[in-house]
């Protein structure tokens, strides 16, 4: 953090200090009262799941919402509608903690991948394991789980990166994201966010915040270049040319 602390700044830090606190509260709330009151009322697991993720989402509204009102952050999208279509993998670059918080909140019928850690999380475990997020702990079933949620009309977004971007240093992405797309051959909509000033990065903590207001944005666009519906037979392009591909648009477009 640097440069002098203005526009408001400590009573950002309380504000983000407040919405954070909320958050985990939010979700022992969710993953213990609601979504069990939910998984009751439904009359099977797949109506559960689908209740439980438009809930996350419309959570997550309101915890931007919150952010936004108290003054923490600005934000804006472009493009929002081609999230709208279900079935889609979502690909984005990952500079701050709450990426996923933006584009969850924007899509009624999400799945992500999660680590095993926020499975035995006190605060995350009830709503990820009731959305039915996946996870990460078994790297040679990841890729067919998240092919199954793709074919039963959820959309899934994908870090290419596996973790938050570290400044300054070139983009490295992995080719499960790829893998998962050939597989299934689904549409996919890529999405830029980018934080001016940068915050909530790699290695910072919360209560790090910079000296003036950050603004996200997020820029969504189809990926006209996705082979989509083509058989898994090895003609179309191969999973190291789409990440490249991917990886390339990304840095050009965000590091730019």
């Amino acid at each position: 953090m640097t440069g002098r602390r203005g526009d408001f700044y400590y009573w950002r830090l309380f504000a983000t200090g407040a919405s954070f606190s909320l958050f985990g509260i939010g979700g022992v709330i969710l993953g213990f009262v609601v979504f069990p009151l939910v998984g009751l009322v439904s009359r099977d697991r797949q109506r559960a799941v689908l209740r439980c993720r438009r809930l996350v989402a419309l959570s997550f509204r309101l915890f931007v919402g919150f952010m936004k009102n108290t003054g923490v952050l600005t934000w804006e999208v472009e493009g929002r509608e081609h999230l709208e279509q279900p079935g889609i993998l979502v690909v984005a670059n990952h500079p701050t903690l709450i990426d996923i918080v933006f584009i969850i909140a924007m899509i009624a019928n999400a799945s992500c991948i999660v680590k095993p850690s926020l499975y035995r999380n006190f605060f995350t475990r009830g709503p990820v394991s009731r959305a039915a997020y996946v996870v990460s702990d078994e790297p040679e079933s990841l890729i067919e789980d998240c092919v199954d949620t793709l074919r039963e009309g959820s959309s899934l977004v994908i870090f290419p990166e596996g973790t938050r971007s570290v400044q300054g240093m070139p983009l490295k992405f992995r080719r499960g994201a790829a893998h998962v797309q050939r597989r299934s051959g689904c549409p996919v909509v890529l999405v830029r966010i980018s934080s001016c000033p940068p915050t909530l990065a790699k290695h910072e903590k919360w209560y790090q915040i910079p000296a003036r207001r950050p603004h996200f944005r997020l820029v969504v666009e189809r990926d006209q270049a996705a082979t989509v519906d083509v058989p898994y037979d090895g003609t179309a392009p191969d999973s190291r040319t789409i990440t490249r591909r991917w990886r390339d648009h990304f840095a050009t477009e965000v590091m730019a």
